[in-house]
């Protein structure tokens, strides 16, 4: 904790590197988050991958806020616009809400968009552990983490979800706002598999620990989604388990009229165009989904039941 405070200090938690004291509230940085998380929902998802969603969901905390400014995020009403109704948590605060689900009949606990809050979220582990907290942690990411910090979360995070979301840094640029993104996302890949190894399963198919790496299918290849699948092959090979989404629409900025070349959904043709490009690959651990489901977990945060699928 030591080492993170002092970056906390100086914020270059991630790759923005703002510098910014994050201890104090009149200071905040490109996630534009206060010193404790808000949590904007919390409850069983059950709209995650098979191993990760199970039977009894996985029991999702999102936070408000977020260190990418993706042009089309499904979670912009609390990614970028912060919506939330709760009051700031501390670290005991946020260990009380996870084993709070211990007994649910969730298989896993998610934290969604947690890195801006690492300085909470790190004691807030620390502390459910040692108050028997066994359900596996799933950090459900952008990927744009150092890798310094990451480093603080070795053993207390048990599934990495990282979304590698571009192949180019040009692309992370125009549509997430940030620089440098194919190198500090790809660092910060590599660190989440040093911790944790590919994904492991349980004998009803449940993930226990490990990575399992997402990439969101953009219209016209505006991801450049070859050149990530080239790079997950290259560095951590077919046994990695990958999901390749289809769920895209363009909301958010693109809604509003901007970005026009991302309004429209993928096509079919286009969905299964990378999805043959990673089976060509060797690809063995893919999941995948249907381009014409209409049950794409699109939320709506304003509502008191944002996913229609949760229990």
């Amino acid at each position: 904790m030591g080492k993170l405070a002092e970056n906390w200090k100086v914020c270059r938690i991630c790759g923005n590197a703002c510098s910014v004291n994050r201890e104090t509230d009149d200071q905040r940085g490109m996630c534009g988050v206060p010193p404790l998380p808000h949590v904007a929902w919390h409850g069983l998802h059950l709209g995650e991958e098979p191993p990760i969603s199970g039977d009894g969901g996985c029991a999702n905390i999102f936070f408000a806020g977020c260190n990418l400014k993706c042009v089309y995020c499904q979670n912009w009403q609390i990614s970028q616009e912060q919506i939330s109704n709760e009051k700031p948590l501390t670290a005991t605060q946020l260990a009380d809400l996870i084993l709070s689900y211990q007994d649910s009949g969730a298989q896993s606990v998610g934290l969604v968009s947690p890195s801006p809050h690492l300085l909470t979220v790190v004691p807030a582990l620390e502390e459910a552990r040692r108050r028997g907290l066994t359900l596996p942690i799933v950090f459900n990411t952008g990927s744009y983490e150092t890798v310094e910090a990451l480093a603080s979360l070795e053993g207390l995070v048990d599934i990495y979800l990282p979304d590698l979301k571009y192949g180019t840094s040009e692309a992370g640029a125009v549509y997430s706002g940030v620089l440098d993104y194919v190198r500090i996302s790809r660092a910060a890949v590599l660190e989440m598999f040093r911790q944790v190894g590919h994904l492991q399963l349980d004998a009803r198919g449940r993930a226990t620990k490990g990575l399992l790496v997402r990439h969101l299918v953009l219209p016209a290849d505006r991801s450049d989604s070859t050149e990530v699948l080239d790079w997950l092959a290259r560095n951590l090979g077919k046994e990695l388990h990958l999901s390749i989404m289809s769920q895209y629409k363009p909301n958010h900025m693109v809604d509003r009229g901007f970005f026009p070349e991302l309004a429209r959904p993928v096509t079919r043709q286009e969905y299964d165009f990378v999805l043959d490009y990673a089976l060509g690959k060797g690809f063995k651990n893919i999941y995948f989904q249907s381009p014409d489901s209409k049950d794409t977990g699109n939320p709506d945060f304003t509502s008191q039941t944002p996913f229609k699928w949760e229990s």
